[in-house]
């Protein structure tokens, strides 16, 4: 928090830090909170924080929901004296959101018990989260959308290939008796049972099948084949392209290099500034901030919080190479194209405090001499 008044942005980031670091929706964090956000996106297109009040007021509680909650199935045009809904989202006459149908409980649970009923919700105290792809858009598609398709065939070629594998290493023989050797004399049978009957469908290693007098014997050794690891990773590159580099999401670096591992996370860097600074930030992180300052705007009578601006400090990004990587954010901090301030602020760090504390330590090794 930034503010002309430094007493001011010091109440507003104690304040902020009370709240964030205790039990926000009675289990973890708000910072847990945003990473589970942050995967139901991905992995669902979509979440939702619906804010409460706690004790003490408005906007103490949150709970996190699943796209799943929204009532897909609300949707109703735009008609004289009734609202425009799409698909659980309600538009008022100005075609702003002004209500969420919500389901009381996660639908996959109730649709078990047959009770499934949605709900409005005012949109004032729902932070709907998720990526636009295009104007007008009102739910979430999630990233995993694309390329579900291409995942399931990648699992169903991984057993096929899994299977290949074994049928190969199976090397059988088919043994005929001679005439009047009706079986093995090696293989008995008890009193009351039948022998083994000829005509097995299954391979295993080292089978060895006898069949009956007369019929052909052949050894049984399947051919080896490849090409389906090359097949699997040119698919999995494919799916890696548009949101994680291929060896984070495989953890296969057997194809990589120094160059191309530090192409690859330049690439996933700029993504990682489009997600955060376009739909974390907006969406999620700066409404949360907002509806605290304006509790403790309330709370202490001093609306000067609401003035406070936001340095956001972002999640350390680690260094390819950190010889070169620091060399070269030096440079840009030296020749004046980056400031000392926004570099501490994208390491997760506080500026103001870093710098105390660099004065602190200074002070304290010429104190010692």
């Amino acid at each position: 928090f930034v503010h002309s008044d430094p007493s001011v942005a010091k109440r507003a980031q104690e304040a902020w830090n009370r709240w964030a670091e205790s039990k926000v929706d009675g289990e973890g964090d708000f910072y847990e909170h945003q990473k589970l956000t942050a995967r139901g996106i991905i992995v669902g297109g979509e979440t939702l924080t619906v804010w409460g009040a706690d004790a003490d007021g408005p906007n103490g509680r949150i709970e996190g929901l699943e796209g799943d909650y929204l009532d897909m199935s609300k949707s109703q045009a735009r008609m004289v004296g009734a609202p425009r809904i799409v698909q659980g989202v309600e538009f008022d006459s100005d075609n702003l959101r002004c209500n969420y149908w919500l389901f009381d409980g996660h639908p996959g649970g109730q649709l078990l018990t047959g009770s499934a009923s949605s709900h409005p919700l005012a949109a004032k105290h729902v932070d709907h989260v998720f990526e636009r792809l295009r104007f007008g858009q009102t739910r979430g598609v999630s990233w995993l959308a694309p390329v579900a398709m291409t995942l399931r065939d990648i699992g169903d070629i991984e057993d096929a290939v899994r299977m290949q594998q074994k049928v190969q290493a199976c090397l059988g023989l088919v043994i005929t008796p001679g005439d009047g050797q009706s079986g093995s004399p090696l293989a008995g049978t008890r009193d009351g049972e039948e022998a083994p009957r000829p005509g097995a469908e299954a391979l295993a290693p080292g089978l060895i099948f006898r069949t009956r007098p007369g019929e052909t014997v052949q050894t049984v050794n399947p051919a080896q084949s490849g090409g389906a690891v090359e097949f699997i990773r040119q698919q999995m590159a494919a799916v890696s392209a548009n949101m994680a580099p291929y060896h984070l999401m495989t953890g296969d670096v057997s194809q990589a290099n120094y160059s191309s591992l530090r192409a690859a996370m330049l690439g996933h860097w700029a993504l990682l500034d489009d997600w955060q600074q376009n739909v974390m930030i907006p969406h999620h992180s700066a409404p949360a901030v907002r509806r605290r300052m304006e509790r403790l705007a309330a709370e202490s009578k001093d609306r000067r919080v609401l003035q406070c601006s936001i340095n956001w400090a972002l999640p350390v990004r680690r260094f390819v190479d950190p010889i070169k990587d620091l060399m070269g954010e030096l440079i840009e901090i030296r020749s004046g194209l980056k400031a000392l301030s926004r570099s501490l602020a994208e390491r997760g760090i506080n500026a103001d405090e870093h710098m105390r504390e660099i004065g602190r330590m200074n002070k304290l090794l010429d104190d010692l001499g």
